[in-house]
């Protein structure tokens, strides 16, 4: 070593002869950065464990996998999103809809037409159109292999209901009369009642006259009512097959036919 060194480490050695380093002090912000820097790995490798995903979850979702069933129909990838949704809650049968909710009619020739096409009638008769927009009753008679099928609807929510501090009525009215009545709440909050082949009864009429009959309120305030007969009328005629000619469900299928609206 020379000169020159000895007495710089000599003036070095004089100057630290009076400090005291606080120990304690060094140990703890030595553990301190220890721990900082331990945190900093924890999280930078949790960052980057979830940028890693990030990129496969997005490549998995552009590239397809192999194999001859991998390809999915969008209607079902669609399902599966809209499925996480929260659900909207079910229509209720027996709150009265609003009166500004009712769905337009098409014109009583275009469902004169429409009963014909969906039952298959060899003739349909146009017996009441009512437009006075009080009540807007239509009824029509359908000839349906020779038997008689009777298709009407109007406003059950109509303004004569709630005149003189009457209560609007829901869906369920119609179910109310009956004490065992199959009555079925729909989707949509319609109600429907079906009310299998009986006699068509009244005084004179044989107990052969049957008919089967079905109602269904929707939920924005029509009610349809479909009657169908094994005879040429309701109360006289002739019988011309064993049941009524159309089936509970083709009755059900025409009362909740979207054909009625415009």
């Amino acid at each position: 070593m020379t000169q020159h060194d000895t007495g710089v480490t000599e003036l070095l050695r004089r100057a630290s002869d009076d400090l005291a380093p606080d120990v304690e002090r060094l140990v703890r912000g030595g553990i301190t950065r220890g721990r900082s820097r331990q945190r900093r790995a924890r999280i930078g490798t949790t960052v980057a464990s979830l940028a890693v995903i990030g990129v496969v979850g997005a490549l998995a979702a552009v590239v397809p996998q192999g194999g001859p069933d991998s390809t999915r129909d969008p209607g079902i990838a669609t399902e599966g999103a809209t499925a996480t949704k929260s659900p909207s809650p079910p229509p209720d049968p027996d709150r009265p809809p609003s009166a500004d909710a009712l769905r337009p009619l098409v014109t009583p020739i275009e469902m004169l037409a429409r009963i014909g096409g969906l039952t298959g009638a060899s003739a349909v008769q146009r017996i009441k159109v009512d437009q006075s927009g009080q009540d807007q009753a239509r009824l029509y008679y359908a000839t349906v292999d020779e038997a008689q099928v009777s298709f009407s609807i109007r406003w059950y929510n109509n303004p004569l209901v709630v005149a003189d501090g009457g209560q609007p009525l829901a869906p369920s009215h119609i179910c109310e009369p009956e004490v065992e009545a199959d009555c079925t709440t729909l989707p949509d909050g319609s109600r429907l009642l079906r009310e299998e082949v009986r006699p068509s009864g009244g005084t004179g009429v044989p107990e052969s006259f049957l008919e089967r009959s079905l109602t269904l309120a929707t939920h924005d305030g029509w009610q349809i009512s479909v009657i169908a007969r094994n005879t040429t009328d309701e109360k006289q005629g002739e019988v011309v097959a064993d049941e009524p000619v159309l089936t509970m469900a083709e009755m059900q299928a025409l009362a909740t036919s979207t054909a009625w609206y415009a």
